[in-house]
């Protein structure tokens, strides 16, 4: 460190990284300085050296710590093993620029319903046109609730080139209450004529890695015309709809877990989940974000407090995973009501300078 406030000015010192002592440096408070000291830049600071303060005579210690500390507790010993000596980087982090996507507001949970229906039309008439089928990725929970709008849609639908399949999935009996596919097919599936052979549940009464694997081979024998790949050999999902946990967690990837960190595989067998059940399977990330269209629907109040630190706030990479979905190549929308929308500051999007925020 050299404190020069202009070379060799008077007054002047250097401290060299060899010196094993602190220093610190103050305005003078002294007397008025002379019109000589005044017109050194040096004359206004001086450096107070303090003796016997982080002197270690034989150099830096290998080993930190285990001295006792003024609580009378003795300090833990550091593990570190030098600077920048087995630092490892985080798997993902902060994106470079800002993403793209739209949030779409409604009054109530029943007009998002109606919006979704739409949506899903929409896009299941284009795919269809471009390739002759349409992919659909569902998700559990309380999404399926607002599948409803579909069963008696005011245009006919083309169910029969519909392929339906599951972003995540419980290891469990498809009549299990836990099944997301039991889920879909209760409030929707069973209501609409799509061929059997083109729901796409999860094998039964196997492991979770070998569910994973079974999934993924599946969709790998799934020919282009049905699911095509894109230039990263990615499969390219038509439409996929997430919810989003109070956490913030989307399909079975949860905040600072391995799964949501994972950059290869399509499927992923998900052992310790911290939402029962335990066992899951999941597409990954990049498996999301290769899709045509992501629409992640949050209705009611409960999904308020999640939304406002989704859309609003910058989290670490990974602890907010439903941040972490942005479409490479595809478009990213946001269905939300009154009630899950009550805390954000749509107002202010505007001011860059006031966004993304900590907090």
């Amino acid at each position: 460190m050299l404190l020069n406030s202009k070379a060799g000015a008077a007054g002047s010192r250097s401290i060299g990284r060899s010196a094993q002592r602190a220093a610190s440096v103050v305005p003078r408070a002294t007397a008025p300085a002379s019109k000589s000291e005044s017109s050194s830049a040096a004359a206004k600071y001086v450096i107070h050296e303090i003796p016997n303060n982080g002197v270690w005579p034989n150099g830096v210690p290998p080993v930190m710590g285990a001295h006792l500390m003024a609580s009378g507790v003795v300090a833990p010993v550091s593990t570190s093993k030098g600077a920048g000596v087995d630092v490892y980087p985080i798997p993902i982090p902060y994106y470079d620029k800002e993403g793209e996507g739209h949030v779409i507001l409604h009054a109530t949970s029943a007009a998002a319903s109606t919006t979704l229906a739409r949506a899903i039309f929409e896009a299941s008439e284009a795919a269809i046109k471009a390739k002759g089928s349409f992919t659909l990725v569902l998700s559990g929970g309380s999404l399926v609730n607002s599948l409803t709008g579909l069963i008696n849609y005011k245009q006919p639908i083309q169910w029969n080139k519909f392929h339906v399949f599951w972003v995540d999935e419980r290891n469990v009996p498809h009549s299990s209450p836990d099944s997301n596919y039991k889920g879909a097919l209760d409030a929707l599936l069973s209501k609409v004529p799509i061929p059997a052979s083109q729901i796409h549940a999860i094998l039964e009464n196997v492991t979770v890695q070998q569910a994973a694997t079974n999934y993924e081979g599946r969709l790998l024998g799934l020919p282009a015309s049905i699911l095509p790949r894109n230039s990263s050999g990615l499969p390219v999902f038509d439409l996929i709809l997430l919810g989003v946990g109070p956490d913030g967690h989307v399909a079975s990837l949860f905040p600072n877990k391995a799964a949501t960190f994972a950059t290869s595989g399509w499927v992923l067998p998900v052992e310790n989940s911290p939402k029962p059940p335990p066992e899951r399977i999941t597409f990954s990330l990049p498996v999301i974000n290769a899709a045509k269209e992501v629409h992640v629907v949050a209705l009611g109040e409960s999904k308020a407090e999640v939304v406002q630190r989704a859309l609003e706030v910058q989290a670490l990479p990974g602890s907010l995973p439903v941040q972490l979905v942005r479409p490479t190549e595809g478009k990213l929308k946001w269905l939300l009501d009154v009630q899950s929308a009550q805390f954000l500051d749509i107002a202010s999007w505007g001011e860059s300078k006031l966004f993304p925020r900590s907090q």
